[in-house]
């Protein structure tokens, strides 16, 4: 690997280390479009080196990124300013980072590596970053990146992230003293906590693909360790509970809070049809509402073939009333309708086809046991995409992407072994 792929790349895990532990708290720094565009820069220079496997999949990827990039011409003949319209593009865009990693396939077996340390240290920096902004003013103020603070969390993002590190720990791949894996599992627990009293679509792309990876793993001594920890998940989530209860976080724009009884509500209210007059009630409606005006003015409507388009905070076009404290909104709080909204429903549908091309392989018996992880994880983040602002931006775009690289990657130039070998120095 040459010196400038090798700085690319470690600037490239860096990046992603960020995103990962500060998440919103640095939304705006705009390091995941400065990778692009000095990935895009290597790519072109190298660009006799470089190769990827060319199937449906990656044909609906490019076509996703070419009719992104011809809507941005659209938005701006529409009046619309620049810089939304380039915003609201790279909600296809992002896709470029699955690309990059083929070009990074010389490092793939450190890319994974890496990756698993990053989720190694996870639940610890989490812990502390929570308790840190728990008790200290300074720290649950601190600014550093545009005027956003640093330890500014989206729960449902967080939930992503907390699931990745516990099917790594699950298989294996992060490996630790037992002392240390009990101390592991408590922060873990903690954590989903955390996640669970602020976001329901945290809660289930945490639970979902762990569900799903249960039912589909043919690793029959996983599946036995899997159901001796739900048998100890009651005494973990006992010893995880002073942690939990010790932690003050605010309320968020919402009004939820962090406390046992906002853990219950929000478990309820997912299987509950009934309208109780709850925020959480009043926050189903208020997505089902927005998303059956997309249907209408999609399906019914004039913009069935090429969508609203970028460049409007569709928020506003569709007359959607929000809480100011939650930014400009742009987006209706799910990736599949924003997509539907923006594009029409021929590109909403071939969306719909790439995630069941993407996906349609969890099953196969022959699945090695890593590519399932991989899978797995790409469930989880499209969970939290169905029902969050997550893909949209760079803190969900960059880690799904790149995680959808690392699947067709590892398809293409990868293998198990190779990750073991990796792992093996951890």
């Amino acid at each position: 690997m040459s010196v400038f792929k090798r700085i690319y790349f470690n600037f490239f895990v860096f990046v992603y280390l960020l995103y990962a532990l500060f998440n919103k708290g640095i939304a705006y720094t705009y390091l995941s479009e400065l990778l692009i565009v000095v990935g895009l820069l290597m790519v072109l220079w190298d660009l006799r080196s470089y190769e990827f496997a060319w199937d449906k999949r990656m044909a609906l990827l490019t076509l996703f990124m070419l009719v992104a990039t011809l809507y941005i011409g659209r938005g701006i003949l529409e009046g619309y300013g620049i810089v939304d319209v380039v915003r609201d593009s790279v909600v296809f865009n992002y896709i470029i980072f699955a690309f990059i990693v083929y070009y990074l396939k010389e490092a793939l077996p450190y890319l994974k590596q890496r990756l698993i340390t990053i989720y190694k240290w996870y639940p610890l920096c989490m812990c502390c970053f929570f308790l840190l902004s728990s008790y200290s003013t300074f720290f649950r103020e601190l600014i550093i990146f545009g005027d956003q603070r640093i330890f500014l969390y989206k729960f449902g993002d967080m939930g992503v992230h907390l699931f990745i590190a516990s099917i790594f720990l699950l298989n294996g791949y992060i490996t630790m003293p037992k002392r240390f894996l009990i101390l592991q599992w408590i922060l873990i627990a903690y954590l989903f906590l955390v996640v669970s009293s602020y976001s329901r679509s945290g809660m289930i792309s945490v639970l979902i693909p762990m569900g799903v990876f249960f039912l589909l793993t043919k690793n029959l001594a996983l599946k036995k360790q899997m159901i001796k920890l739900v048998k100890y998940a009651p005494l973990i989530i006992i010893l995880a509970m002073p942690l939990f209860i010790s932690t003050n976080l605010e309320e968020n724009f919402q009004g939820r809070s962090l406390s046992i009884e906002q853990l219950k509500n929000n478990a309820v209210s997912i299987f509950s049809s009934e309208d109780d007059g709850t925020s959480l009630s009043d926050n189903k409606v208020w997505r089902l509402v927005w998303w059956a005006r997309i249907v209408e003015y999609t399906f019914l409507g004039d913009y069935f073939l090429w969508g609203r388009g970028l460049g409007m905070s569709l928020a506003a076009t569709d007359d959607i009333e929000y809480d100011p404290t939650e930014g400009n909104l742009r987006s209706p709080h799910s990736f599949h309708m924003t997509v539907l909204a923006r594009f029409g429903v021929p590109i909403f549908f071939l969306w719909l086809y790439w995630i069941y091309l993407h996906l349609r392989n969890i099953r196969k018996p022959d699945l090695s046991p890593f590519m399932l992880v991989l899978l797995s994880i790409s469930l989880s983040f499209l969970i939290n995409a169905s029902f969050d602002v997550f893909l949209e931006g760079p803190m969900g775009a960059m880690p799904f992407w790149i995680f959808v690289g690392l699947v067709y990657a590892e398809e293409s130039f990868g293998n198990d072994s190779a990750l073991k070998v990796a792992d093996s120095g951890i």
